[in-house]
């Protein structure tokens, strides 16, 4: 009997330190959570405290911070075009009430409801080239 209250006793003992490890693993992997959430969350107030201090001094930006004013208004214009763009290609128009995107047939905006002209259709060139053949 002795070989198997050996075993038995090895069998206590390696559960022991399993056991040990699993909470030192569970402690660490919550507090790498809490680490990663707490780092989110200062991420976002930084954010935030970065735009609200743009839109309060975007006219008299001190210089240490023009360079990052430049590159915010440089960013949004490509958006903006980008935005643009993609709307034109899904065929619609913005309100010139609100600004809403809408289909280009539409007469009146369905955010605001103002009426904005009809657009038409871009005419197809007679001989079959698109516009983009045409300047190949």
């Amino acid at each position: 009997m002795g070989f198997f209250d050996t075993l038995g006793e090895t069998l206590a003992s390696t559960s022991k330190v399993v056991g040990s490890k699993t909470k030192e693993v569970a402690g660490s992997t919550k507090l790498c959570l809490q680490i990663s959430q707490e780092e989110t969350k200062l991420k976002k107030a930084y954010e935030a405290l970065g735009e609200a201090y743009f839109k309060n001094h975007e006219s008299d930006m001190p210089e240490p911070y023009a360079v990052y004013a430049a590159d915010i208004r440089e960013c949004a214009a490509r958006l903006d075009s980008l935005t643009k763009d993609k709307q034109i290609l899904k065929n619609q128009k913005q309100c010139t009430s609100c600004g809403a995107w809408m289909p280009n047939e539409d007469r009146f905006c369905g955010k605001c409801g103002a009426e904005n002209d009809i657009l038409a259709k871009e005419a197809e060139s007679g001989d079959g080239e698109t516009p983009e053949d045409s300047e190949v």
